[in-house]
């Protein structure tokens, strides 16, 4: 009992000497023939009682888990779409078809209000896991419901309908609210860098994603019909392929999305974007 006491009276007396600076207390607790010393900041040493002293810090600090998960977090920004159509084709005239003598359809016809077309992103679950030990290169992927709400100008008189060709018209009703809405089950998939795991640091990811389209309406709200919502594929894309991106600053990530092909299979070339904030994401929760 004497030999564990001047063993560990020893290593504490040489680990303070070789640190001068550090003033924190210890506790000791004997298991067998070796006393572990526990300081106050969580570190740790192992002190033999075999005749000689071997003492090793450990740091005390959790490693970072080499996957992690996130359930129900979420994304709010704005949706748009770029508009590469050529309005004077025939696809698009039997797509977009004006009543007779009234003016073909033009970009303008599908002029939206930007602060009110918003992306929403509900995610179900999202992983990140480390390519690296360190998990400064990482893999994240995830499941997600993708909302896409597209609000055009309340002085437009656009309308979709059911059915065959046309799919848009002009409508002689006075819209107070006018979107086009389209909801899919989105899975994407990216590379990313991430300098501090545990969270804090600067972080860029890139990748792309795959959407099924699971639910388009046109919703409108006029005086003369009230509310209404009509509900059809309107010979959209079924399938969304995306690239997608992210870049952060601690809590504060960016995200955005851009999909290449138009989300009409003919007709209109509209090519979908989404930009906008992430929350609840990753070591922040």
């Amino acid at each position: 009992m004497l030999l564990v006491a001047a063993c560990t009276t020893a290593a504490l007396a040489s680990y303070g000497q070789s640190d001068s600076t550090r003033t924190e207390t210890a506790d000791t607790i004997r298991v067998g023939n070796m006393t572990i010393i526990k300081k106050k900041d969580g570190s740790t040493a192992k002190v033999d009682s075999n005749g000689t002293t071997t003492v090793r810090w450990s740091t005390g600090k959790k490693k970072p888990k080499r996957v992690t998960t996130n359930w129900m977090t979420f994304d709010f920004g704005f949706s748009n779409f770029t508009d590469n159509t050529n309005y004077g084709s025939a696809a698009a005239r039997a797509y977009a078809r004006p009543a007779v003598g009234a003016p073909a359809f033009s970009g303008s016809d599908f002029n939206l209000r930007n602060g009110k077309s918003v992306n929403v992103n509900l995610w179900i679950v999202r992983q990140r896991a480390g390519i690296t030990k360190n998990r400064v290169l990482n893999v994240s992927y995830g499941l997600m419901l993708e909302l896409n709400n597209y609000r055009f100008d309340t002085d437009l008189k656009t309308s979709y309908v059911k059915g065959s060709d046309p799919h848009v018209f002009r409508d002689s009703k006075t819209f107070e609210k006018n979107k086009l809405a389209l909801d899919y089950v989105t899975v994407p998939v990216m590379i990313g860098i991430d300098t501090k795991p545990n969270g804090g640091g600067f972080s860029l990811s890139a990748g792309v994603s795959a959407g099924y389209l699971y639910s388009s309406r046109n919703k409108q709200v006029s005086n003369e019909a009230g509310k209404q919502k009509i509900k059809g594929n309107f010979d959209l894309q079924p399938w969304k392929f995306q690239y997608v991106g992210e870049i952060g600053l601690g809590p504060i990530v960016l995200y955005g999305s851009y999909a290449p092909k138009s989300m009409y299979k003919s007709g209109l070339d509209h090519a979908p974007y989404n930009i906008g904030l992430r929350f609840g994401d990753w070591d922040q929760l």
